[in-house]
């Protein structure tokens, strides 16, 4: 079994590929880490599709991809899709990824499963703070539509501090405004899925003075045990997006939950820290469970 995994210079050599590289050599997988400026694809006339690595010709296909980090990247999408276009298998495809990298393209989605979120809205500027203060009770969570790891997101405790952060913003960019659920201040919980199971949860909590509850920027983490609600919400989520693989963020409200994102490429560096769960392993292990029924289906 050869795998791709496509990504960008920046992750190439992060936690999340080391550890595929790690466990694909434990399975005897043939992995290559591949970057998306490596590539070049064609297309006819005729409608034939072929793409090239590092000039050459790829006269065998690998067998999936796995993305990692590609989310925004449009040349990275397109070999995605190339790439699903000629029969290989995607985890995730092009499709969710660019659902789920925009954060109210989510939000649309599961609203429309009622699946519980906390209530969004789009920015327009000039900013209507009257409409913003009857719709919302401070604080205020301000988001870039797009963005990971608790990058572009920001709280704003009272309508003064809205008015001086917005005038800072380009009034180009897209932010969404969206109701700050009190409970879930400095933690939340994550729940990785793959291949529609839950695998695990951590609870994550912000480091002193911090609202961002990311393990990336210093917060603690924590196994977590699943609950059935933990699990309905994550795995209808994830299905709601179109994914195969996702890492749900569940926002506390009360003795429930909301959904605040739904990643398509989670890292898992803190998860496997907190759960001692081999993620990478369970994830390899489901692409060759998935690979094995296609096949077994074609026969």
């Amino acid at each position: 079994m050869e795998i791709w995994v496509l990504t960008n210079t920046e992750d190439a050599s992060s936690y999340g590929i080391n550890r595929f590289t790690e466990e694909a050599k434990k399975m005897d997988i043939d992995l290559h880490v591949v970057l998306p400026h490596e590539c070049d694809l064609i297309v006819t006339q005729e409608g034939k599709r072929s793409i090239r690595l590092h000039g050459n010709t790829v006269d065998k296909l690998p067998d999936c991809v796995i993305p990692r980090g590609i989310g925004q990247s449009y040349f990275g999408l397109a070999i995605l899709r190339h790439l699903e276009q000629l029969g290989v298998f995607i985890l995730n495809n092009n499709r969710a990824i660019r659902v789920a990298a925009d954060k109210l393209a989510t939000i649309q989605m599961l609203s429309r499963k009622n699946i519980p979120i906390p209530k969004t809205m789009l920015a327009k500027f000039p900013l209507n703070l009257e409409l913003i203060k009857k719709e919302f009770v401070f604080p205020l969570v301000l988001k870039k539509i797009t963005g990971s790891q608790g990058r572009g997101t920001m709280i704003c405790d009272t309508e003064n501090a809205l008015s001086d952060v917005v005038d800072m913003i380009d009034p180009k960019s897209n932010i969404i405004f969206q109701e700050c659920m009190k409970d879930s201040l400095g933690k939340d919980l994550r729940v990785i899925v793959v291949g529609g199971r839950v695998i695990g949860a951590m609870l994550r909590k912000a480091k002193p003075g911090s609202f961002k509850a990311n393990y990336s920027i210093g917060g603690k983490v924590e196994n977590a045990d699943v609950t059935p609600e933990m699990e309905w919400l994550a795995i209808e989520s994830t299905n709601t997006i179109g994914l195969e693989l996702s890492g749900v963020d569940l926002l506390f409200d009360g003795s429930s939950f909301r959904i605040c994102e739904v990643n398509a490429t989670p890292g898992f560096k803190g998860f496997e820290e907190a759960t001692k769960i081999n993620v990478a392993r369970q994830i390899l292990e489901f692409v060759q469970i998935r690979l094995n029924m296609v096949s077994e289906n074609s026969v």
